[in-house]
């Protein structure tokens, strides 16, 4: 069976069938932010490349008339592609093998830069609270109530998944905006904060339950050479974490890993109870040590994958069978050469086990 690549791009009111030139798209657990890069060409025939039936001056919203282009000779229903877009228009992407299309990103535009191809950087939905003030004093609220605040008034929704935690003394003091916000509570309160499309996750862990995705070495993945396999008693390591401000000795300090192990010191502001600061401690912990691979695998488009999704990984040369792996980002590259998708892993779900060596002999 042969597989051909297809794509739905929509740019503002215009949507691209095929007439990009290529497209990068990354999205992670550890970014707020989503970005997604499209090039197309830099001149744009309004009835081929864009889906218009008839000239670009009939297109309702068009302001001026159509140019001929300075680079070529082309009709006058052209015009330079760069000028068709500004910041906050919406964006979506869908790419897909045969027909079978699959959502890869959703946002908005960025900046548009006139390079031949024409570039559009585009965000995620971040963009809608990069703009949004905010302004306000707690000495103690729950984070779904603060996430509330944050989002009010956009097309963002809340993931059913944010834990029941309580901020304490936290204000906006040096928070100009809603994003400057998110970040400080991921890199302050050492929470994870990131989108899967429109939907906010905000918490301790990767909270959100993913699809299981099924990678077989030396089968559908193209490249594995991003991968090292690490042993956990290999790594004797301490996480230490430190609640609130002032000196050491009056703050909350919760510890766990290996007693005489490289001490890995965290300080956290906002949150002070205890089963909250072993909760970080311990995701912090599970970064550190784990057996298992890490690192990143590069497929095909399919399988489908996304951030915090599950990878079940096993090794049909070295028979290692088994090892789910939490997935913290991806990068989809499309484009007329082929279509890629990179698979970032972080820490093990599971031990992987091997095949016993005359298992492995009788299977050969």
């Amino acid at each position: 069976m042969s597989f051909k690549l297809y794509s739905k791009v929509t740019v503002g009111k215009y949507g691209f069938n095929g007439g990009i030139h290529e497209c990068t798209i990354k999205r992670s657990v550890h970014e707020i932010i989503d970005t997604a890069i499209i090039k197309i060409p830099a001149v744009a025939r309004a009835n081929d490349v864009l889906e218009i039936a008839s000239t670009l001056a009939s297109i309702a919203g068009f302001n001026g008339n159509p140019t001929k282009s300075k680079t070529g000779n082309y009709p006058d229903t052209s015009v330079e592609s760069s000028t068709l877009w500004r910041e906050g228009d919406p964006v979506n992407i869908l790419l897909g093998y045969n027909g079978d299309y699959r959502q890869e990103f959703k946002g908005f535009v960025r900046r548009v830069s006139p390079t031949i191809p024409a570039t559009i950087e585009c965000e995620g939905y971040a963009w809608q609270l990069r703009y949004k003030q905010i302004s306000g004093v707690w000495k103690s609220i729950k984070l779904k109530d603060l996430l509330q605040i944050l989002i009010a008034g956009t097309d963002i929704a809340l993931s059913p998944y944010i834990p029941d935690l309580a901020l304490t003394n936290l204000s906006t003091h040096h928070q100009p905006n809603c994003l400057t916000m998110l970040e400080y509570l991921k890199r302050k309160c050492h929470l994870v904060a990131y989108f899967i499309f429109n939907t906010l996750y905000v918490g301790i862990e990767e909270g959100i339950p993913g699809n299981t995705v099924m990678y077989r070495l030396g089968w559908n993945c193209i490249r594995d050479n991003k991968l090292k396999y690490r042993v956990a008693n290999d790594t004797k390591v301490l996480i230490r974490v430190v609640a609130g401000k002032g000196k050491n000795a009056k703050r909350p300090i919760t510890e766990v890993g290996d007693a005489g192990g490289s001490i890995i010191t965290e300080n956290i502001a906002n949150i002070g109870g205890p089963v909250d600061m072993k909760a970080i401690a311990n995701r912090l912990l599970s970064y550190k040590k784990y057996t298992g691979y890490e690192g990143q695998i590069s497929g095909f488009l399919q399988p489908y994958c996304n951030p915090s999704d599950t990878v079940q990984l096993s090794d049909v040369l070295y028979k290692v069978m088994g090892g789910s792996y939490f997935v913290d980002g991806i990068e989809v590259k499309f484009g007329m050469e082929g279509a890629r998708r990179d698979v970032h892993i972080s820490r093990a779900l599971s031990t992987p086990q091997f095949i016993p060596l005359q298992d492995q002999n009788s299977n050969n």
